[in-house]
């Protein structure tokens, strides 16, 4: 497969932003001096409005970021063709590393918590984090100041949801004020469930029942106008008696209740905001405590090994005990920024510490055909762990109308528990942006990555775990070059912007947690080359964007080359919205997809090297949402929204089985999809 650098052409139609009035360029700062083209976010409000309540829904209209899978629990996300395990994740500054178990998604997240998600994409600064190497997406939650009204000291909201599709329910109440001149208080709880799912041309999905409970409580104390300290409390819990792989295909019968299987996050952070006047001082500090955990119900079932094909073979019954399964993350972050002669340096520390442990309530048993009884302890108390200490520092020089922002990182990363590895690099990076004119920007970017190997799914860890032969960390080179134009005098419109980006990165030895317990299973050299590109305008009540994304990824196992089979993919997102008066919003939203095929090339079980063509057959979604804020009634908001108006028959190419082409071993995406909700704020 060649990259179509024609795409490049109509990428010049495109965008990377939601509702132009809504979704904003992350502005330069002397603590975040991020590539602001590569960087967007989302407001919260947004998410209200469209009435968001998972990944891809907050996610989905993003140039160069894909959100797979329908049911909530089975989601996750990629940035470039890439999944999230090569970008750096926080909530509040807090990493989200670790994956639980191969088929289920990697967050468990609330959206309704959100006050903003912003994307970065790419890994041309320091300032992204460990491990950024296509880029960040960071979930900020709401402040007490964030749901204030002007003048108000206290305040409350509650708000009602449910949709058709999903049986979606959800409920939520919010208290929040300012107890003197110096505290405030916010406190969220939120619960919602959904049940049977119905997707175009099938039976009700009856197998993905989920319940959710979330709770945020955050005290923030004003020092005075320069400082801030921020205490800040989260619990999320996923759970239900449903299929336990969240991204395999569903059932539309069931002979017997599936079991429970659930995951939860708690997240503790305390954090400290120094915005002094003085040029020397502008602290940030936060450390944090944050688990995800997964708990299975005990159970009693067939006993599955494979034979000496590779083929699964039934002998005999397994009971396994009710366990739980963590994955614990400590931090501490610390960055400043120093005006000196006149530039600003800006400098910190990033260290964490992960640990993976198994609490089983009892010994797994099994017993085969032919009577025989073992016993294992499936608990393990000390497994993998793994340390970061990283440094960076970047400043910004101005040379006429050229802005050069380098930068460098070193990380130092150690493996222990059941390994015994460490890796450090110095990786340099530098953004360098030409005004050319009034209305012209241009942007090169480059940066050498670096990330050391994960820790494994915590699902297959067991206490013989050890690390394979040939350990390396990832690492490689990203480039890009972005332009942008400001079209709003051409066009005589309030705001006009169009924009154009080409990139190309590489991983080595690119690393994935699933079944790799070894820390060397499947390794293999990514070369990912694209384009993102778009239009975005705003003028008196309309706004609106289309946006354009590709990219082409060859993987190479030294004996072998074979497409990425996350690449390939022409997609273009279209939307409008309308301030049709001071009442009423009216907003719509379109994906279209385009048929994609790849060629994807491997040793099957038998040694033997195979080609196959994978086609993945393209789609078009509309939804529709509109808000509505009477004036007679204040604080009363009522949002109603249909997604997938047309009832589409459709899969996400990222999705499990239709990644590879299989259409038969996934489920179509949701079908027509009815949401409403009604909030009011007192």
């Amino acid at each position: 497969m060649k990259f179509k650098y024609s795409a490049i052409v109509l990428a010049l139609l495109a965008s990377n932003t939601l509702q132009a009035n809504e979704v904003k360029q992350l502005e330069m700062s002397k603590v975040e001096a991020i590539d602001e083209q590569a960087s967007i976010e989302v407001s919260g409000k947004v998410l209200e409005l469209k009435q968001v309540n998972d990944l891809k829904g907050a996610l989905n209209n993003l140039a160069g970021v894909s959100v797979s899978n329908g049911s909530r629990y089975g989601q996750k996300t990629y940035l470039r063709g890439v999944e999230e395990h090569s970008a750096n994740i926080t909530i509040d500054g807090v990493r989200q590393d670790g994956q639980l178990f191969h088929h289920s998604g990697n967050q468990v997240l609330d959206t309704s918590m959100f006050k903003a998600v912003s994307v970065e994409l790419g890994a041309a600064s320091v300032l992204s984090g460990y491990g950024a190497i296509t880029g960040a997406i960071k979930y900020q939650t709401k402040n007490p100041s964030d749901l204030l009204a002007p003048g108000d000291t206290f305040g409350a909201n509650g708000a009602l949801g449910m949709d058709t599709a999903t049986e979606f329910r959800q409920v939520s109440i919010n208290g929040y004020g300012r107890i003197n001149e110096q505290l405030s208080l916010l406190t969220m709880i939120t619960a919602n469930e959904n049940g049977d799912i119905d997707t175009p041309n099938a039976d009700p999905i009856v197998n993905k029942h989920s319940e959710l409970q979330s709770g945020l409580v955050k005290a923030v104390y004003d020092f005075d106008r320069a400082q801030t300290l921020t205490l800040n409390l989260q619990s999320v819990k996923d759970g239900g008696n449903r299929a336990f792989s969240g991204e395999k295909p569903g059932m539309s019968e069931l002979e017997k209740e599936e079991l429970y299987n659930g995951y939860q996050r708690d997240t503790y952070s305390l954090m400290y905001i120094n915005d002094s006047a003085d040029p020397l001082l502008d602290l940030y500090i936060n450390a944090y405590f944050n688990e995800k955990s997964m708990n299975r119900e005990q159970s009693t079932g067939a006993n599955w090994i494979r034979d000496d094909q590779g083929q699964w073979q039934e002998d005999g019954t397994a009971f396994y005990p009710e366990r739980d399964y963590f994955y614990q993350t400590t931090g501490l972050d610390i960055r400043n920024t120093s005006l000196v002669n006149g530039l600003a340096w800006t400098y910190g520390l990033e260290s964490f510490k992960s640990e993976q442990r198994i609490e089983a309530k009892g010994l797994q048993k099994t017993t085969t055909a032919q009577g025989e009884v073992s016993t294992r302890d499936l608990s393990v108390a000390n497994g993998p762990t793994a340390r970061l200490i990283g440094a960076y520092i970047q400043t910004e020089v101005s040379v006429g109308e050229l802005i050069i922002t380098p930068g460098i990182r070193y990380d130092s990363y150690q493996l222990g528990g059941a390994y015994d590895l460490s890796f450090n690099k110095l990786s340099p990076k530098l953004l360098a942006s030409w005004q050319a004119n009034q209305d012209l920007n241009l942007t090169l970017g480059y940066g050498q990555t670096f990330k050391g190997p994960g820790l494994p799914e915590v699902l297959m860890i067991n206490n013989q775990t050890s690390q394979g032969e040939g350990v390396e960390a990832e690492g490689g080179d990203y480039l890009e070059l972005k332009g942008k134009y400001d079209l709003a005098g051409t066009l005589d419109l309030q705001s006009a912007l169009v924009y154009a980006n080409v990139y190309q990165f590489t991983i080595d030895d690119s690393f994935h947690p699933t079944k790799n317990t070894t820390l060397t299973r499947g390794r293999f050299d990514l070369k990912n080359t694209g384009a993102e590109a778009g239009f975005r305008f705003s003028h008196q009540q309309l706004s609106g964007y289309i946006n354009y994304s590709y990219n082409d990824g060859e993987r190479d196992y030294s004996d072998y080359k074979t497409d990425d089979l996350y690449s390939g993919t022409h997609e273009v997102n279209i939307g409008l919205t309308y301030q049709a008066s001071d009442e009423w919003l009216l907003g719509w939203d379109n994906s279209l997809v385009d048929n994609a095929a790849l060629s994807d090339t491997y040793i099957n079980r038998q040694g033997e090297l195979v080609t196959e063509v994978v086609e993945k057959v393209g789609y078009g979604v509309a939804n529709l949402w509109v808000s509505y804020e009477p004036k007679s009634v204040a604080g009363l908001r009522i949002n109603v929204a249909m997604d997938n108006v047309f009832d589409k028959a459709y899969q996400h190419h990222k999705s499990f089985g239709m990644y590879w082409g299989n259409a038969e071993y996934n489920d179509n995406e949701v079908g027509r999809n009815i949401k409403a909700s009604v909030s009011y704020q007192f």
